[in-house]
């Protein structure tokens, strides 16, 4: 086990590219806050077409580095990715990252050329993100990642210590099986794919949310029933969990419902009212989309980043979110991880005027 001694703080300094999807070249700095404990948190905001999804999924890519270098023959892989990524009428897309690791620099380079080859080159080595991997990623893990980047999943992209939320991320409908509690969490997220060709979440098969198997990780681990899931680690993760639905729900989740298919159902009681006592339990599938992006996003960056702050893309976070929510969710995410990097992209004034004006990115 990785003690917390040993762990790194990772963060962005400085992000260039060029020729990757519609950018012709960007050069953008994230400088650290003034003052040490001051938040670390950086909002993009601009007009519709400039670029800011596509800045964070170049920002995106950079985490691959993380794992390792190595050159990639996309050829061989399912869908015409470079057709996707780099930018028409070049010959090649680049992308830059310079990051501090404890206070070190180190940077990540990837060169995406017209000739289907992806080469990564790397300076960066965190404990315990790649332990017991090799020093170049598994192909196949490549492809699954640049698979769900390019959209073929509702999922956050979590790739410890660094998550990736885009906009078109959803808490989907629908119950975990018990079984899905040992599958790896990657390639559950493209649990759909099928040989020789890539599918929509909604074609053929279950899909559910990775928030949903955490959920379930919590509730079996906390009855103590799995010798696998840590009982203290279990309660402290049902507690945060229950903590964002009072707050966002006006309940708690105490119990599941199970299916005759093997499925299990969360059930949301609702905290008590006055002399009428609590309500009838309801499903956490019958919360509001608002509901459910506020508390699976803020619930997954608090689970992911408790013993390694990393760094954390945030596009549209006032996705489904009413304007009171906007105001509030810069807040909600330094309270719940002070320690990590966020960089957002945004539509929202509230959003934008959340932070001082030297953490404010405009595009023009």
């Amino acid at each position: 086990m990785t003690r917390k001694s040993d762990l790194k703080q990772i963060r962005l300094k400085r992000l260039k590219i060029a020729n990757f999807k519609a950018i012709d070249a960007v050069e953008l700095h994230f400088p650290q806050p003034r003052m040490k404990g001051d938040p670390d948190i950086h909002v993009m905001g601009s007009r519709n077409g400039l670029g800011k999804t596509s800045i964070f999924e170049a920002c995106a890519l950079l985490f691959l580095g993380m794992y390792g270098s190595g050159t990639f023959q996309l050829a061989r892989y399912r869908m015409d990715l470079t057709e996707l990524f780099v930018r028409s009428g070049s010959e090649e897309a680049r992308i830059e990252g310079d990051f501090s690791v404890s206070g070190e620099d180190r940077e990540v380079r990837i060169c995406w050329s017209r000739l289907d080859e992806l080469q990564i080159t790397s300076t960066i080595k965190i404990n315990p993100m790649i332990a017991g991997r090799e020093e170049r990623p598994d192909e196949s893990w490549v492809e699954q990642f640049l698979m769900l980047l390019a959209g073929y999943t509702m999922e956050p992209i979590v790739m410890q210590p660094c998550l990736y939320f885009h906009s078109y991320r959803k808490v989907q409908e629908g119950k975990p099986e018990l079984g899905m509690m040992v599958e790896s969490e990657m390639p559950r997220q493209m649990r759909g794919r099928r040989p020789g060709r890539w599918r929509g979440p909604y074609e053929e098969g279950k899909s559910v949310s990775t928030f949903k198997i955490q959920m379930l990780h919590a509730m079996m681990g906390t009855a103590g029933l799995f010798e696998s899931l840590d009982k203290e680690k279990a309660d402290k993760t049902r507690e945060q969990l229950n903590r964002l639905i009072e707050k966002y729900a006006g309940g708690t989740i105490e119990k599941l419902r199970s299916s005759h298919d093997n499925t299990f159902d969360f059930l949301i009681t609702p905290r008590l009212s006055g002399k009428t006592g609590p309500g009838d339990p309801f499903s956490f599938d019958g919360l509001s989309s608002g509901q459910k992006e506020i508390i699976s996003t803020l619930f997954l960056i608090w689970h992911h980043t408790l013993d390694q702050s990393g760094i954390i893309l945030i596009d549209e976070p006032e996705l489904h979110l009413n304007t009171e929510w906007h105001r509030d969710f810069v807040r909600q995410i330094f309270e719940l991880a002070p320690g990590n990097q966020y960089i957002l992209a945004t539509h929202s004034e509230d959003v934008f005027g959340s932070v001082d004006e030297d953490r404010r990115l405009f595009l023009e």
